[in-house]
Formats: C-alpha cells, structure tokens, sequence
C-alpha cells in the first residue's frame, strides 16, 4: 500500500510539474496561430537589401486569439496577438508577427514583422492603425529596419479575430 501512494504521489508531481511547465511557456497550442479564414496582404517595397521586395498574401492568415495583457513593470496593458502564413506570391517564403496596441488605442503600440526569416521593427509605431471596425491593423508607407540595418517599407493589412476582450 506503501508503495501505491507513493506511486501516486509521484505521478501527481509529474503531471503538476508539465502544467507549470506549459504554463510558463505561455501553454500548449495557445500561442500558435490557427487559420483564421481572414485574408491579408503586405506590400515591401524599397528594401535595402536584395530579396524582401514583393507582395506576401496569396490566401488565409493564420492567427492567434487577441489576448488582453497586463504585465509586471513599466510596460503598459496591451492587445495582443500573433500570425503567420502571408505567403509570399509568386515566390517562396511568409511574413508572420507579433502585434501590440493599448486598448482603446486607435494605432499600435509595439509590433515585430517577420518577412523571409528576418525580423522587422520600428522605434514608433504611432502611424499604424488599428481598425477595429474591420477588425485589421492597416500600415502605409511604414518604415521597418532589421538588426542587420536593412530597411523595407510596408503597406498592406494585417488581419486579427473579432472576439476580442473589451477595448481591444
């Protein structure tokens, strides 16, 4: 009898161990975009490296939930969702991300654009709408630069999912 319960004991650690381990993770599939049957497309334009110029979205978008967030320390609450599959047309590769917006803001906050493996970024991102009404975020001319100094210009839409928590 001795044994059984340690028996049990252990497998209740184990099973408690790997949810705490999901869970720091952020979780299982949770943070791994679904399709969505939304469309998007981005447009790169002037880049100043060979390879990234061209239009990606040739279907579907996946896409995560948007997630209202509150984190520890001096970042604000923010909106928050990620995507994937922008298909590159008429080529290989995708544009994916990770977008952010205050609730109730009417442009984003913080994003990170991912286009052939390299991702993308900007130090303001107050000139990229988030349309709510559309359920999209709509840039137009912004300027991106990568770690290597490389720079792109993007316009397009990307697409995120109507249920979202309040303001957002």
């Amino acid at each position: 009898m001795k044994n059984n319960i340690t028996s049990k004991t252990w497998a209740c650690l184990a099973v408690t161990a790997a949810a705490l381990t999901l869970t720091a993770c952020g979780g299982g599939n949770d943070d791994d975009p679904e399709p969505s049957e939304r469309t998007g497309v981005l447009t790169v334009t002037s880049a100043t490296a060979p390879g990234f110029d061209g239009v990606y979205g040739d279907g579907n978008v996946n896409l995560t939930d948007v997630d209202k967030k509150n984190p520890v320390g001096s970042y604000p609450e923010v909106c928050t969702f990620k995507f994937d599959g922008i298909n590159r047309v008429a080529g290989s590769g995708q544009a994916s991300g990770d977008v952010r917006y205050r609730p109730d803001s009417a442009v984003v906050y913080e994003a990170f654009i991912s286009f052939m493996g390299s991702e993308f970024g900007a130090s303001d991102w107050g000139d990229v709408q988030v349309v709510r009404s559309t359920d999209r975020i709509r840039l137009v001319n912004k300027v991106l630069e990568n770690d290597q100094g490389v720079r792109i210009t993007v316009s397009g839409v990307i697409p995120m999912r109507g249920n979202r928590p309040g303001g957002c």
